[in-house]
């Protein structure tokens, strides 16, 4: 009873409470004023006539238009008001101004410090190697435009959460100069205590930390005041996309990042939230799978220009960007690989799909095969047709989904993918021994990304993330050697099990038609 009534004055549940309040008068309000004033009548059909015909008109997503578009005719009095005000974020002047500020910052840091010329120089080279590979390179730089490219000579492949979790710590306990951690999760358990007990010390030593956790991510994690009592510790702790008793269409776009970057040095990536069930410390739904990658030497600054853009979009307070981005030692890498750590999110932070248009680019490009790990497959219509088009002209495509979900609806939803990839030669198999939430594609021993994206609409439209786009060298290798381990216990999906029960379909077309906006 008392854990009940902690939950009910919390600041989610007031936060909610008054939200509800504001949408309930809102409502009230409208439907009043239809139902005595004729011209409020005329206004909001103005208002749904103008909004379809920008609908029809925009170069989006066509299951974007078609479920905004049955919002507004089925919600005639609302619809159009609804679309005006949350089918995309709009900043404030004052925070335009202050993104804009950064952006113009970094750039001017790696203007100064010759980092993009020395990208300009990397990127002719891989040309001369692999033009495909440049392709898909120049591509991720014109979308994400703080992106680079580098060598990836020291690139290393986690094929479970325990193993990129002590590669980390070890990381953390030689950090000489600054942290920065990013996390869409964190729980104040085993894995959090381990990893606080050495930023303390860091702090007293010198080491300056930041951090950043999303609020909803965490809410049912850690305590309400968890970033204060950070603070107090020395540890530069702030909330991402922070909730407050008013409605908001910020709420939509979560901070589902991982990222931890040393000293601009080394930087970590990939699925791996800071809770314990990541490390399997806790079991949830069978064995948890995942993994991320290491990277050494300049492109960690990547992730560290990744994490400096959200974390001080988030602060209101811009960094000292050549602190960060300029003053530590980095080494130009050999090997043959190269690699570019990118960011992905909604407009107007990130004007366009980088994630997506960075995996339909793998996946178009495909020649052999195309192997893809992911905790959801809720696709939409581009991709989907991307994956069966590969199959069709004869690349091995196989995809590994959870045999031990997390979430029932969201099963259903990806079992329902099943049957039209199946259809075209697509191969699915199911992790047997629980749930996996690794999120990597690898193909033709050549290209691979490891990312924080899952094969769903949240992270390939609403959710910040962030991931790490690679082009030849032995860490591809070492990806698919992963996906092959993998797949040994697995169980491949036949066209038999891919049909979804008469209750499963029912709910499959219910949430499939404002999946777009979830």
């Amino acid at each position: 009873m008392r854990k009940i009534f902690r939950i009910f004055i919390s600041r989610y549940a007031l936060s909610a409470i008054f939200i509800t309040a504001e949408i309930a008068l809102i409502a009230y309000l409208a439907f009043y004023a239809y139902a005595y004033s004729f011209a409020f009548v005329l206004l909001a059909g103005a208002v749904n006539v103008l909004v379809i015909i920008s609908l029809i008109n925009q170069d989006t997503n066509p299951e974007f238009k078609l479920t905004w578009l049955a919002v507004v005719v089925l919600i005639p009095l609302l619809g159009g008001a609804l679309y005006i005000l949350f089918h995309s974020r709009r900043l404030t002047g004052r925070e335009s101004r202050h993104l804009n500020d950064i952006w113009e910052r970094i750039k001017r840091t790696d203007e100064e410090n010759g980092s993009r010329s020395s990208s300009t120089a990397r990127l002719g080279e891989l040309s001369r190697i692999c033009e495909s590979g440049a392709g898909g390179a120049v591509a991720i730089m014109k979308d994400d435009t703080l992106a680079q490219i580098y060598r990836g000579g020291e690139c290393e492949y986690y094929d479970l959460g325990e193993r990129l979790f002590e590669s980390m710590l070890e990381a953390l306990r030689g950090a000489k100069r600054y942290i920065f951690l990013e996390y869409f999760i964190v729980e104040d358990g085993k894995m959090w205590q381990r990893m606080h007990d050495i930023l303390v010390e860091k702090v007293s030593s010198g080491v300056e930390v930041k951090m950043l956790y999303d609020d909803i991510g965490s809410m049912s994690t850690v305590r309400a005041d968890f970033d204060k009592r950070l603070r107090r510790e020395g540890i530069g702790c702030y909330r991402f996309a922070k909730i407050k008793p008013r409605f908001s269409a910020s709420y939509n776009n979560r901070d589902h990042r991982k990222i931890c970057v040393i000293d601009g040095e080394v930087a970590f990536t990939g699925g791996v939230n800071i809770a314990d069930e990541y490390i399997n410390e806790r079991v949830k739904f069978g064995h948890w799978k995942d993994g991320g990658i290491r990277v050494k030497g300049e492109a960690a600054l990547g992730f560290a220009r990744m994490f400096l853009l959200l974390y001080d979009f988030t602060t209101g307070i811009p960094s000292d960007y050549p602190k960060y981005l300029s003053a530590c030692e980095v080494r130009e890498e050999g090997g043959e690989g190269f690699v570019i750590p990118f960011g992905s999110g909604p407009s107007p932070i990130y004007p366009e799909r980088v994630g997506k248009n960075a995996l339909m680019n793998v996946i178009n490009g495909a020649k052999r095969y195309l192997y893809i790990t992911t905790p959801y497959l809720i696709i939409d219509y581009d991709i989907t047709e991307a994956l069966r088009g590969a199959a069709k002209r004869g690349v091995d495509v196989r995809i590994i989904t959870p045999g031990v979900a997390d979430k029932k609806i969201v099963k259903i939803m990806t079992k329902s993918s099943y049957p039209y990839l199946i259809g075209a030669g697509v191969r699915i198999f199911e992790y047997l021994p629980g749930f996996i939430h690794e999120k990597l594609v690898v193909s033709d021993d050549i290209h691979a990304i490891v990312s924080t994206i899952n094969f769903d609409y949240r992270s390939l439209v609403h959710h910040f993330e962030d991931g790490l786009w690679i082009c030849g060298g032995e860490s591809v290798l070492d990806i698919r050697e992963s996906f092959m381990k993998t797949e040994s216990v697995s169980g491949e999906i036949l066209p038999s099990d891919a049909k979804l029960g008469i209750s499963e379909r029912i709910i499959r077309n219910l949430v499939r038609i404002l999946a777009p906006l979830l």
